[in-house]
Protein backbone atom coordinates (compact mmCIF):
# COMPACT_ATOMS: atom_id res chain seq x y z
CA UNK A 1 0.00 0.00 0.00
CA UNK A 2 2.95 2.91 0.93
CA UNK A 3 4.89 2.12 -2.45
CA UNK A 4 1.33 2.45 -4.10
CA UNK A 5 0.29 5.67 -2.29
CA UNK A 6 4.40 6.91 -2.81
CA UNK A 7 3.76 6.18 -6.32
CA UNK A 8 0.91 7.96 -6.40
CA UNK A 9 2.58 11.35 -5.06
CA UNK A 10 5.41 11.12 -7.43
CA UNK A 11 3.02 10.99 -10.78
CA UNK A 12 0.87 13.69 -9.31
CA UNK A 13 3.70 15.55 -8.82
CA UNK A 14 5.80 14.81 -11.90
CA UNK A 15 2.10 16.44 -13.78
CA UNK A 16 2.07 19.36 -11.87
CA UNK A 17 5.89 20.06 -12.36
CA UNK A 18 4.86 19.50 -16.41
CA UNK A 19 2.19 21.42 -16.51
CA UNK A 20 3.69 24.33 -14.80
CA UNK A 21 5.83 25.66 -17.61
CA UNK A 22 5.08 26.81 -21.21
CA UNK A 23 6.62 24.81 -24.15
CA UNK A 24 8.51 27.37 -25.40
CA UNK A 25 10.07 30.87 -23.76
CA UNK A 26 11.27 33.72 -25.11
CA UNK A 27 12.44 36.75 -24.01
CA UNK A 28 11.67 40.63 -25.40
CA UNK A 29 14.73 42.75 -25.83
CA UNK A 30 14.89 45.62 -23.48
CA UNK A 31 16.10 47.69 -25.46
CA UNK A 32 13.06 47.20 -28.52
CA UNK A 33 9.89 49.11 -26.63
CA UNK A 34 9.08 51.00 -29.71
CA UNK A 35 9.08 47.58 -31.48
CA UNK A 36 7.25 46.41 -28.72
CA UNK A 37 4.60 49.48 -29.01
CA UNK A 38 4.25 49.04 -32.36
CA UNK A 39 3.34 45.13 -32.75
CA UNK A 40 0.88 45.32 -29.90
CA UNK A 41 -0.78 48.32 -30.99
CA UNK A 42 -2.13 46.40 -34.06
CA UNK A 43 -5.27 45.47 -32.39
CA UNK A 44 -8.36 46.86 -33.49
CA UNK A 45 -9.03 49.87 -31.17
CA UNK A 46 -13.19 49.00 -31.49
CA UNK A 47 -12.40 45.85 -29.07
CA UNK A 48 -10.63 47.56 -26.55
CA UNK A 49 -13.54 47.87 -23.11
CA UNK A 50 -13.41 51.47 -22.21
CA UNK A 51 -11.75 50.26 -18.68
CA UNK A 52 -8.65 48.71 -20.66
CA UNK A 53 -8.31 51.90 -22.49
CA UNK A 54 -6.16 53.57 -19.69
CA UNK A 55 -2.36 53.64 -20.77
CA UNK A 56 -3.54 54.40 -24.53
CA UNK A 57 -3.97 57.08 -26.79
CA UNK A 58 -6.22 56.75 -30.17
CA UNK A 59 -4.60 58.48 -32.96
CA UNK A 60 -6.26 58.59 -36.01
CA UNK A 61 -8.35 55.49 -35.50
CA UNK A 62 -5.73 53.30 -33.91
CA UNK A 63 -4.81 52.16 -30.79
CA UNK A 64 -1.65 52.82 -29.50
CA UNK A 65 0.56 52.43 -26.43
CA UNK A 66 1.67 55.20 -23.91
CA UNK A 67 4.60 55.57 -22.00
CA UNK A 68 2.97 52.45 -20.14
CA UNK A 69 2.68 49.69 -22.12
CA UNK A 70 1.24 46.49 -20.20
CA UNK A 71 0.71 42.86 -19.93
CA UNK A 72 -0.59 40.38 -20.58
CA UNK A 73 -0.88 40.18 -23.87
CA UNK A 74 -2.16 37.28 -26.62
CA UNK A 75 -2.22 36.41 -29.62
CA UNK A 76 -3.48 33.46 -31.06
CA UNK A 77 -1.95 31.65 -34.45
CA UNK A 78 -3.43 28.79 -36.21
CA UNK A 79 -2.43 25.70 -37.91
CA UNK A 80 -0.65 28.04 -40.66
CA UNK A 81 0.72 30.62 -38.29
CA UNK A 82 -2.25 33.02 -39.46
CA UNK A 83 -2.96 35.50 -36.43
CA UNK A 84 -6.86 34.88 -35.63
CA UNK A 85 -6.75 36.76 -32.38
CA UNK A 86 -4.73 39.35 -30.92
CA UNK A 87 -5.88 40.98 -27.30
CA UNK A 88 -4.81 42.93 -23.60
CA UNK A 89 -5.62 41.91 -20.56
CA UNK A 90 -7.29 38.87 -18.56
CA UNK A 91 -10.53 38.09 -16.82
CA UNK A 92 -12.31 35.26 -16.22
CA UNK A 93 -14.08 34.89 -19.15
CA UNK A 94 -11.20 34.79 -21.52
CA UNK A 95 -11.40 31.33 -22.01
CA UNK A 96 -14.69 31.40 -23.58
CA UNK A 97 -13.31 33.90 -25.78
CA UNK A 98 -10.47 31.78 -27.04
CA UNK A 99 -13.50 29.04 -27.43
CA UNK A 100 -14.78 30.76 -29.60
CA UNK A 101 -12.06 32.20 -31.66
CA UNK A 102 -10.51 28.79 -32.29
CA UNK A 103 -13.49 27.48 -32.92
CA UNK A 104 -14.52 30.35 -35.57
CA UNK A 105 -10.99 30.12 -36.61
CA UNK A 106 -11.05 33.02 -39.24
CA UNK A 107 -7.78 35.03 -39.67
CA UNK A 108 -7.75 38.99 -38.55
CA UNK A 109 -5.53 41.56 -39.80
CA UNK A 110 -5.79 43.55 -36.49
CA UNK A 111 -3.23 41.02 -34.94
CA UNK A 112 0.94 41.28 -35.37
CA UNK A 113 1.75 37.93 -38.47
CA UNK A 114 4.38 35.34 -36.79
CA UNK A 115 6.83 36.97 -38.81
CA UNK A 116 6.19 40.40 -37.25
CA UNK A 117 7.88 39.29 -33.89
CA UNK A 118 10.01 36.25 -35.07
CA UNK A 119 13.64 39.03 -35.55
CA UNK A 120 12.74 39.88 -31.51
CA UNK A 121 12.04 36.86 -30.18
CA UNK A 122 14.41 34.39 -31.97
CA UNK A 123 11.72 32.52 -32.41
CA UNK A 124 10.97 30.80 -35.93
CA UNK A 125 7.70 29.31 -37.48
CA UNK A 126 9.34 27.21 -39.28
CA UNK A 127 10.65 25.44 -35.94
CA UNK A 128 7.79 24.99 -34.11
CA UNK A 129 6.13 22.30 -33.49
CA UNK A 130 3.21 21.28 -35.90
CA UNK A 131 -0.26 22.47 -33.64
CA UNK A 132 -3.71 23.20 -34.62
CA UNK A 133 -3.15 26.94 -32.34
CA UNK A 134 -0.29 28.60 -30.71
CA UNK A 135 -0.67 30.63 -28.47
CA UNK A 136 1.75 33.80 -27.72
CA UNK A 137 1.44 35.08 -23.92
CA UNK A 138 3.33 38.20 -23.54
CA UNK A 139 4.34 37.95 -20.11
CA UNK A 140 6.14 39.65 -16.88
CA UNK A 141 7.07 37.85 -13.30
CA UNK A 142 5.41 40.86 -11.54
CA UNK A 143 2.10 40.70 -13.55
CA UNK A 144 -0.69 39.19 -11.57
CA UNK A 145 -2.88 38.91 -14.53
CA UNK A 146 -0.24 37.13 -16.63
CA UNK A 147 0.07 34.54 -14.05
CA UNK A 148 -3.73 34.12 -14.30
CA UNK A 149 -3.93 34.11 -17.49
CA UNK A 150 -0.88 31.52 -17.72
CA UNK A 151 -2.78 29.11 -15.80
CA UNK A 152 -5.83 29.60 -17.74
CA UNK A 153 -4.03 28.95 -21.21
CA UNK A 154 -2.42 25.63 -19.53
CA UNK A 155 -6.13 24.90 -18.31
CA UNK A 156 -7.21 25.26 -21.59
CA UNK A 157 -4.73 22.93 -23.25
CA UNK A 158 -6.03 20.49 -20.76
CA UNK A 159 -9.83 21.13 -21.41
CA UNK A 160 -9.58 20.61 -25.17
CA UNK A 161 -7.11 17.58 -26.05
CA UNK A 162 -9.06 17.65 -29.07
CA UNK A 163 -6.57 20.41 -30.38
CA UNK A 164 -2.69 20.08 -30.51
CA UNK A 165 -1.90 23.40 -28.46
CA UNK A 166 1.16 24.85 -28.71
CA UNK A 167 1.73 27.60 -25.82
CA UNK A 168 4.44 30.27 -25.87
CA UNK A 169 5.74 32.47 -23.41
CA UNK A 170 7.69 35.59 -23.88
CA UNK A 171 9.32 37.70 -21.38
CA UNK A 172 8.02 41.44 -21.86
CA UNK A 173 9.07 43.15 -19.03
CA UNK A 174 7.52 46.43 -19.66
CA UNK A 175 8.38 48.27 -16.80
CA UNK A 176 12.23 47.23 -17.05
CA UNK A 177 11.47 48.37 -20.61
CA UNK A 178 10.14 51.96 -19.63
CA UNK A 179 13.44 52.38 -17.75
CA UNK A 180 16.04 55.66 -18.64
CA UNK A 181 18.96 53.75 -19.11
CA UNK A 182 16.63 51.46 -22.01
CA UNK A 183 15.46 54.20 -23.94
CA UNK A 184 18.38 55.66 -25.42
CA UNK A 185 19.35 52.09 -26.80
CA UNK A 186 19.09 51.28 -30.30
CA UNK A 187 17.01 48.23 -30.84
CA UNK A 188 20.20 45.89 -31.67
CA UNK A 189 17.08 43.37 -34.22
CA UNK A 190 16.44 45.12 -37.33
CA UNK A 191 13.24 43.29 -38.95
CA UNK A 192 13.79 42.38 -42.68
Amino acid sequence: MIPVFGLYILAFGASAIAKSAPDLSATWPLSCLDAYKDIVSTMNPAWIPDKLRNGFEIEGGEARLTSTPTVPWLTIYNKDKKPIYHGLGYNSRSDELWTLITSQNKPTKFAPTFSEIEPYTGLTASTLPTADFTFVVYYASWCTNCKLQENAVLDYKTNYKNYKITHIRIIADTAKMQKKKYTSQTCPVNPA
